[in-house]
Protein backbone atom coordinates (compact mmCIF):
# COMPACT_ATOMS: atom_id res chain seq x y z
CA UNK A 1 0.00 0.00 0.00
CA UNK A 2 2.90 2.68 0.85
CA UNK A 3 4.73 1.83 -2.18
CA UNK A 4 1.66 2.22 -4.52
CA UNK A 5 1.36 5.90 -2.30
CA UNK A 6 5.16 6.30 -3.07
CA UNK A 7 4.72 5.65 -6.72
CA UNK A 8 1.39 7.88 -7.18
CA UNK A 9 3.24 10.72 -5.51
CA UNK A 10 6.44 10.48 -8.05
CA UNK A 11 3.94 10.53 -10.73
CA UNK A 12 2.33 13.72 -9.57
CA UNK A 13 5.80 14.85 -8.93
CA UNK A 14 6.56 14.03 -12.85
CA UNK A 15 3.72 15.32 -14.04
CA UNK A 16 4.35 18.76 -11.75
CA UNK A 17 7.26 18.96 -13.63
CA UNK A 18 6.26 18.08 -17.25
CA UNK A 19 3.65 20.55 -16.94
CA UNK A 20 5.93 23.57 -15.40
CA UNK A 21 8.80 22.76 -17.84
CA UNK A 22 5.57 23.26 -20.70
CA UNK A 23 4.23 26.29 -18.93
CA UNK A 24 8.08 27.59 -19.52
CA UNK A 25 8.26 26.15 -22.89
CA UNK A 26 4.92 27.83 -23.67
CA UNK A 27 5.89 31.21 -22.48
CA UNK A 28 8.53 31.23 -24.20
CA UNK A 29 7.20 30.40 -27.33
CA UNK A 30 4.87 33.22 -27.03
CA UNK A 31 7.76 35.41 -26.23
CA UNK A 32 9.85 34.38 -29.26
CA UNK A 33 6.58 34.62 -31.45
CA UNK A 34 5.46 38.24 -30.21
CA UNK A 35 9.33 39.36 -30.13
CA UNK A 36 9.74 38.43 -33.84
CA UNK A 37 6.58 38.28 -35.53
CA UNK A 38 6.81 42.31 -37.05
CA UNK A 39 10.38 41.06 -39.26
CA UNK A 40 8.79 37.11 -39.98
CA UNK A 41 8.27 36.94 -44.01
CA UNK A 42 4.56 36.85 -44.87
CA UNK A 43 5.04 33.90 -47.14
CA UNK A 44 3.33 30.34 -45.89
CA UNK A 45 2.96 27.03 -46.84
CA UNK A 46 -0.84 27.31 -47.11
CA UNK A 47 -1.05 31.37 -48.30
CA UNK A 48 0.19 32.99 -51.06
CA UNK A 49 0.54 36.18 -49.00
CA UNK A 50 -0.20 36.06 -44.91
CA UNK A 51 0.04 39.53 -43.60
CA UNK A 52 2.63 40.01 -39.98
CA UNK A 53 0.88 39.83 -37.16
CA UNK A 54 0.55 43.31 -35.88
CA UNK A 55 1.71 44.59 -32.04
CA UNK A 56 0.11 47.68 -31.89
CA UNK A 57 -2.09 49.84 -33.59
CA UNK A 58 -1.01 52.75 -35.66
CA UNK A 59 0.25 55.31 -33.38
CA UNK A 60 0.17 57.64 -35.62
CA UNK A 61 -1.01 59.66 -39.45
CA UNK A 62 1.43 58.13 -41.57
CA UNK A 63 3.70 60.24 -43.76
CA UNK A 64 3.45 60.08 -47.52
CA UNK A 65 6.69 61.61 -48.52
CA UNK A 66 7.13 62.55 -52.75
CA UNK A 67 10.04 63.49 -54.05
CA UNK A 68 9.84 65.27 -57.43
CA UNK A 69 12.38 65.77 -59.33
CA UNK A 70 13.19 68.74 -61.27
CA UNK A 71 13.18 66.99 -64.71
CA UNK A 72 9.70 65.58 -63.62
CA UNK A 73 8.36 69.45 -62.72
CA UNK A 74 6.20 70.09 -65.35
CA UNK A 75 4.65 66.46 -66.09
CA UNK A 76 3.87 65.53 -62.76
CA UNK A 77 0.50 66.08 -61.04
CA UNK A 78 0.77 66.42 -56.88
CA UNK A 79 -2.22 63.92 -55.86
CA UNK A 80 -4.10 64.65 -52.61
CA UNK A 81 -2.48 61.81 -50.64
CA UNK A 82 1.46 63.62 -50.52
CA UNK A 83 1.62 64.83 -47.30
CA UNK A 84 5.52 66.35 -48.16
CA UNK A 85 6.40 67.24 -51.51
CA UNK A 86 10.42 67.28 -51.74
CA UNK A 87 11.64 69.21 -54.57
CA UNK A 88 14.55 67.44 -56.02
CA UNK A 89 17.06 69.19 -55.62
CA UNK A 90 19.66 71.56 -55.17
CA UNK A 91 23.42 70.57 -55.25
CA UNK A 92 25.77 71.44 -52.49
CA UNK A 93 29.08 72.13 -53.19
CA UNK A 94 32.35 70.82 -51.28
CA UNK A 95 31.97 74.46 -48.87
CA UNK A 96 28.60 74.24 -48.01
CA UNK A 97 27.04 76.72 -50.96
CA UNK A 98 24.77 76.11 -53.06
CA UNK A 99 25.48 75.31 -56.54
CA UNK A 100 23.95 77.91 -58.26
CA UNK A 101 25.81 78.04 -61.82
CA UNK A 102 26.93 74.68 -64.03
CA UNK A 103 28.77 74.92 -67.26
CA UNK A 104 26.02 75.84 -69.30
CA UNK A 105 24.68 78.24 -67.45
CA UNK A 106 22.26 77.90 -64.31
CA UNK A 107 22.32 74.84 -62.31
CA UNK A 108 18.77 73.29 -63.76
CA UNK A 109 17.74 71.85 -60.22
CA UNK A 110 18.22 75.49 -58.81
CA UNK A 111 16.94 77.48 -61.87
CA UNK A 112 13.66 75.75 -61.83
CA UNK A 113 12.92 75.91 -57.78
CA UNK A 114 11.50 79.49 -59.11
CA UNK A 115 8.72 77.98 -61.38
CA UNK A 116 5.58 78.70 -61.46
CA UNK A 117 4.71 75.28 -61.19
CA UNK A 118 6.89 75.47 -57.56
CA UNK A 119 5.10 78.57 -56.66
CA UNK A 120 1.77 77.16 -57.59
CA UNK A 121 2.57 74.47 -55.19
CA UNK A 122 3.50 76.39 -52.36
CA UNK A 123 0.18 78.44 -52.70
CA UNK A 124 -1.71 75.24 -52.83
CA UNK A 125 -0.53 73.73 -49.78
CA UNK A 126 -0.03 76.67 -47.50
CA UNK A 127 -2.61 77.04 -44.66
CA UNK A 128 -2.52 73.42 -45.10
CA UNK A 129 -1.11 69.93 -42.99
CA UNK A 130 0.18 69.55 -46.20
CA UNK A 131 4.02 71.05 -46.64
CA UNK A 132 6.60 71.76 -49.30
CA UNK A 133 10.44 70.74 -48.36
CA UNK A 134 13.70 71.14 -50.49
CA UNK A 135 16.35 68.70 -50.97
CA UNK A 136 19.75 69.56 -50.96
CA UNK A 137 22.13 66.90 -52.68
CA UNK A 138 25.53 65.94 -53.06
CA UNK A 139 26.54 62.20 -54.63
CA UNK A 140 30.24 63.34 -56.04
CA UNK A 141 33.25 61.60 -53.60
CA UNK A 142 35.47 64.19 -53.34
CA UNK A 143 33.12 67.09 -52.71
CA UNK A 144 31.87 65.25 -50.01
CA UNK A 145 35.35 64.63 -48.30
CA UNK A 146 35.97 68.42 -48.77
CA UNK A 147 32.12 69.04 -47.27
CA UNK A 148 33.19 67.11 -44.35
CA UNK A 149 36.39 68.34 -43.96
CA UNK A 150 35.97 71.85 -44.18
CA UNK A 151 35.76 73.45 -40.80
CA UNK A 152 33.51 76.39 -42.51
CA UNK A 153 31.13 74.02 -44.31
CA UNK A 154 28.81 74.04 -41.91
CA UNK A 155 28.04 77.88 -40.93
CA UNK A 156 27.97 78.31 -45.25
CA UNK A 157 25.15 75.81 -45.32
CA UNK A 158 23.19 76.67 -42.58
CA UNK A 159 23.48 80.26 -44.04
CA UNK A 160 22.34 78.76 -47.58
CA UNK A 161 19.02 77.48 -45.65
CA UNK A 162 18.50 80.75 -44.21
CA UNK A 163 18.53 82.34 -47.81
CA UNK A 164 16.27 79.60 -49.20
CA UNK A 165 13.66 79.76 -45.59
CA UNK A 166 13.65 83.26 -46.73
CA UNK A 167 12.98 83.14 -49.93
CA UNK A 168 10.82 80.36 -49.81
CA UNK A 169 7.76 78.85 -47.58
CA UNK A 170 9.38 75.82 -47.30
CA UNK A 171 9.08 73.74 -44.18
CA UNK A 172 11.22 70.74 -44.03
CA UNK A 173 15.36 70.07 -45.28
CA UNK A 174 16.08 66.86 -46.62
CA UNK A 175 19.94 65.85 -46.92
CA UNK A 176 20.89 63.33 -49.66
CA UNK A 177 24.49 62.93 -49.35
CA UNK A 178 25.07 59.60 -51.28
CA UNK A 179 28.98 58.08 -51.12
CA UNK A 180 31.06 55.56 -52.25
CA UNK A 181 34.06 56.28 -51.51
CA UNK A 182 36.33 54.59 -48.71
CA UNK A 183 34.58 55.18 -45.24
CA UNK A 184 36.37 56.05 -42.25
CA UNK A 185 35.53 56.45 -38.40
CA UNK A 186 36.38 59.94 -39.11
CA UNK A 187 34.38 60.59 -42.39
CA UNK A 188 31.44 59.08 -40.49
CA UNK A 189 31.73 61.21 -37.54
CA UNK A 190 32.09 64.57 -39.43
CA UNK A 191 28.76 63.57 -40.78
CA UNK A 192 27.06 63.62 -37.79
CA UNK A 193 28.63 66.51 -36.83
CA UNK A 194 27.61 68.37 -40.00
CA UNK A 195 23.84 66.73 -39.31
CA UNK A 196 23.39 68.05 -35.60
CA UNK A 197 25.15 70.72 -36.84
CA UNK A 198 22.25 71.82 -39.14
CA UNK A 199 19.63 70.59 -36.79
CA UNK A 200 20.57 72.73 -33.69
CA UNK A 201 20.35 75.56 -36.45
CA UNK A 202 16.86 75.02 -37.46
CA UNK A 203 15.98 74.35 -33.94
CA UNK A 204 17.08 77.25 -32.49
CA UNK A 205 16.13 79.79 -35.48
CA UNK A 206 12.86 78.23 -36.52
CA UNK A 207 9.98 77.04 -34.84
CA UNK A 208 8.57 74.16 -37.38
CA UNK A 209 11.01 73.02 -40.27
CA UNK A 210 11.45 69.65 -40.61
CA UNK A 211 15.19 67.45 -41.10
CA UNK A 212 15.24 64.57 -42.56
CA UNK A 213 18.06 62.56 -44.31
CA UNK A 214 18.09 59.90 -46.84
CA UNK A 215 20.55 56.59 -46.74
CA UNK A 216 20.99 53.34 -48.41
CA UNK A 217 18.66 50.50 -47.53
CA UNK A 218 22.02 48.96 -46.10
CA UNK A 219 23.27 51.56 -43.61
CA UNK A 220 22.48 49.55 -40.92
CA UNK A 221 23.33 46.47 -41.56
CA UNK A 222 26.94 47.40 -43.11
CA UNK A 223 29.77 50.29 -42.50
CA UNK A 224 28.71 52.95 -44.78
CA UNK A 225 28.88 56.86 -44.19
CA UNK A 226 25.76 57.39 -42.22
CA UNK A 227 26.32 55.91 -38.59
CA UNK A 228 22.74 55.48 -38.43
CA UNK A 229 22.45 55.31 -34.60
CA UNK A 230 24.42 58.68 -33.71
CA UNK A 231 22.36 60.69 -36.84
CA UNK A 232 19.47 59.44 -35.70
CA UNK A 233 18.47 61.77 -32.34
CA UNK A 234 19.51 64.96 -34.89
CA UNK A 235 16.92 64.43 -37.58
CA UNK A 236 12.83 63.94 -37.60
CA UNK A 237 13.16 61.40 -40.40
CA UNK A 238 15.18 58.76 -42.18
CA UNK A 239 14.42 57.99 -45.31
CA UNK A 240 15.55 54.52 -45.85
CA UNK A 241 15.75 54.07 -49.74
CA UNK A 242 14.54 50.71 -50.19
CA UNK A 243 15.25 50.42 -53.52
CA UNK A 244 17.91 49.41 -56.28
CA UNK A 245 18.78 46.11 -55.18
CA UNK A 246 19.16 45.41 -58.62
CA UNK A 247 20.45 48.24 -61.12
CA UNK A 248 20.84 49.01 -64.65
CA UNK A 249 24.21 47.60 -64.44
CA UNK A 250 23.50 43.98 -62.68
CA UNK A 251 24.65 40.75 -64.40
CA UNK A 252 21.09 39.46 -63.80
CA UNK A 253 17.81 40.54 -64.00
CA UNK A 254 15.76 40.89 -60.50
CA UNK A 255 13.61 42.92 -58.36
CA UNK A 256 14.03 46.51 -57.70
CA UNK A 257 13.12 46.53 -54.25
CA UNK A 258 12.63 42.69 -52.37
CA UNK A 259 10.62 42.42 -49.94
CA UNK A 260 11.83 39.56 -48.96
CA UNK A 261 14.10 36.48 -50.37
CA UNK A 262 17.44 37.10 -48.71
CA UNK A 263 21.01 35.67 -49.38
CA UNK A 264 19.16 32.91 -50.59
CA UNK A 265 17.90 34.36 -53.96
CA UNK A 266 20.04 37.68 -54.20
CA UNK A 267 22.08 40.06 -51.96
CA UNK A 268 19.91 40.88 -49.62
CA UNK A 269 15.95 42.12 -49.00
CA UNK A 270 14.27 45.09 -47.06
CA UNK A 271 13.09 42.83 -44.38
CA UNK A 272 16.94 42.05 -43.56
CA UNK A 273 17.63 45.86 -43.54
CA UNK A 274 14.76 47.03 -41.89
CA UNK A 275 15.51 44.88 -39.11
CA UNK A 276 18.79 46.27 -38.18
CA UNK A 277 17.52 49.78 -38.86
CA UNK A 278 14.67 49.22 -35.82
CA UNK A 279 17.29 48.21 -33.23
CA UNK A 280 18.53 51.87 -33.86
CA UNK A 281 15.86 53.82 -34.40
CA UNK A 282 12.67 54.76 -33.03
CA UNK A 283 10.08 53.19 -35.69
CA UNK A 284 8.17 56.52 -36.16
CA UNK A 285 11.07 58.45 -37.52
CA UNK A 286 11.49 55.36 -40.70
CA UNK A 287 10.05 55.87 -43.64
CA UNK A 288 10.16 53.41 -46.00
CA UNK A 289 11.49 54.15 -49.32
CA UNK A 290 9.60 52.88 -52.31
CA UNK A 291 9.59 52.95 -56.24
CA UNK A 292 7.39 54.26 -58.68
CA UNK A 293 10.19 52.67 -61.36
CA UNK A 294 12.03 49.66 -62.26
CA UNK A 295 14.66 48.49 -64.82
CA UNK A 296 14.14 46.29 -67.70
CA UNK A 297 17.38 44.85 -69.64
CA UNK A 298 18.06 42.33 -72.63
CA UNK A 299 18.13 38.89 -71.01
CA UNK A 300 19.56 35.44 -72.53
CA UNK A 301 16.26 33.64 -71.33
CA UNK A 302 12.51 35.09 -69.85
CA UNK A 303 14.01 33.13 -66.41
CA UNK A 304 13.16 35.68 -63.30
CA UNK A 305 17.34 36.33 -62.52
CA UNK A 306 18.13 35.53 -66.54
CA UNK A 307 21.46 36.96 -67.39
CA UNK A 308 21.51 40.26 -68.78
CA UNK A 309 23.51 42.07 -71.40
CA UNK A 310 26.52 44.21 -70.76
CA UNK A 311 24.85 48.11 -70.77
CA UNK A 312 21.18 46.87 -72.18
CA UNK A 313 19.81 47.88 -68.72
CA UNK A 314 17.30 51.25 -68.66
CA UNK A 315 14.97 52.59 -66.19
CA UNK A 316 11.41 51.67 -66.46
CA UNK A 317 8.76 54.23 -65.61
CA UNK A 318 5.12 52.72 -64.38
CA UNK A 319 4.45 54.54 -67.85
CA UNK A 320 6.84 52.36 -70.19
CA UNK A 321 5.31 49.42 -67.85
CA UNK A 322 2.05 50.28 -68.99
CA UNK A 323 2.90 50.74 -72.76
CA UNK A 324 4.56 47.59 -72.75
CA UNK A 325 1.46 45.70 -71.41
CA UNK A 326 -0.83 47.26 -74.35
CA UNK A 327 1.44 45.25 -76.76
CA UNK A 328 0.96 41.87 -75.44
CA UNK A 329 0.04 40.13 -78.66
CA UNK A 330 2.27 42.12 -81.20
CA UNK A 331 5.70 41.44 -78.55
CA UNK A 332 4.75 38.49 -76.92
CA UNK A 333 4.59 39.97 -73.28
CA UNK A 334 4.04 37.22 -70.60
CA UNK A 335 3.15 38.92 -66.90
CA UNK A 336 5.04 36.52 -63.76
CA UNK A 337 5.38 36.97 -59.92
CA UNK A 338 8.17 36.67 -58.29
CA UNK A 339 6.74 34.79 -55.15
CA UNK A 340 10.12 34.83 -53.17
CA UNK A 341 10.28 39.43 -53.61
CA UNK A 342 6.86 39.70 -53.50
CA UNK A 343 7.29 41.63 -56.71
CA UNK A 344 5.92 41.55 -60.58
CA UNK A 345 7.88 41.17 -63.51
CA UNK A 346 7.13 40.40 -67.30
CA UNK A 347 9.10 39.11 -70.72
CA UNK A 348 8.69 40.06 -73.97
CA UNK A 349 10.08 39.49 -77.39
CA UNK A 350 11.50 42.67 -80.23
CA UNK A 351 13.35 41.57 -83.05
CA UNK A 352 14.09 38.04 -81.74
CA UNK A 353 15.55 39.54 -78.64
CA UNK A 354 14.44 38.63 -75.10
CA UNK A 355 13.31 41.25 -72.34
CA UNK A 356 12.89 41.11 -68.74
CA UNK A 357 11.27 44.33 -66.68
CA UNK A 358 10.54 44.08 -62.91
CA UNK A 359 8.81 46.83 -61.65
CA UNK A 360 5.86 47.83 -59.12
CA UNK A 361 2.21 47.26 -59.39
CA UNK A 362 -0.94 47.90 -56.89
CA UNK A 363 -0.10 44.55 -55.56
CA UNK A 364 3.36 44.29 -54.66
CA UNK A 365 2.88 48.22 -53.28
CA UNK A 366 0.05 46.80 -51.57
CA UNK A 367 2.35 44.41 -49.69
CA UNK A 368 4.55 47.18 -48.52
CA UNK A 369 1.98 49.65 -47.33
CA UNK A 370 0.54 46.49 -44.92
CA UNK A 371 4.39 46.13 -44.17
CA UNK A 372 4.51 49.70 -43.03
CA UNK A 373 1.57 49.64 -41.01
CA UNK A 374 2.35 46.14 -39.54
CA UNK A 375 5.69 48.04 -37.71
CA UNK A 376 3.75 51.34 -37.45
CA UNK A 377 6.62 53.35 -39.12
CA UNK A 378 6.40 56.90 -39.58
CA UNK A 379 5.14 56.39 -43.10
CA UNK A 380 6.60 55.95 -46.60
CA UNK A 381 9.25 58.16 -49.52
CA UNK A 382 8.00 57.76 -53.27
CA UNK A 383 10.98 58.05 -55.39
CA UNK A 384 10.14 59.80 -58.13
CA UNK A 385 6.66 61.52 -58.58
CA UNK A 386 5.84 61.91 -62.42
CA UNK A 387 6.98 58.42 -63.16
CA UNK A 388 3.75 56.80 -62.45
CA UNK A 389 2.35 59.24 -65.54
CA UNK A 390 -0.47 60.31 -63.41
CA UNK A 391 -2.29 57.06 -63.42
CA UNK A 392 -4.10 56.47 -60.21
CA UNK A 393 -3.95 52.93 -59.09
CA UNK A 394 -1.20 53.05 -57.12
CA UNK A 395 -2.20 55.89 -55.61
CA UNK A 396 -5.73 54.58 -54.71
CA UNK A 397 -3.47 51.33 -53.22
CA UNK A 398 -1.98 54.44 -50.58
CA UNK A 399 -4.98 56.06 -50.16
CA UNK A 400 -6.97 53.25 -49.31
CA UNK A 401 -3.86 51.54 -46.90
CA UNK A 402 -2.51 54.15 -45.21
Amino acid sequence: MKSRIKQKKQAWRIKQLVGGIGILLGLALVWWYWWSTPLLSPLSELTTFKFINKLTPNSHDKIVYGFLPYWNLEDAEIQPEVTNLAYFGLTLQGDGTVMTRGEDGLEPGYNKLSSDKILDICTEFENTERQVEIVLTLFDNDEIVALLTNPQAAANLNQSLDSLILAYPIKGVNLDIEYSGPVTDQLRQQLTKLVASVNQHLDEKYDDINLSIDMYAGAASRYQLWDVAAISPHVDYIIVMAYDFHLRSSPTAGPVAPLFGGEEHWDSDINQHLANFLQVVPKEKILLGVPFYGYEWQTTTRDSQAHTFPQSGSTASYKRVQELLTQQSELDVQEHWNEFALSPYLSYMKDDEVFVVYYENSRSLSYKLDYVNQLDLGGIAIWALGYEDNNRELWEVIAGKL
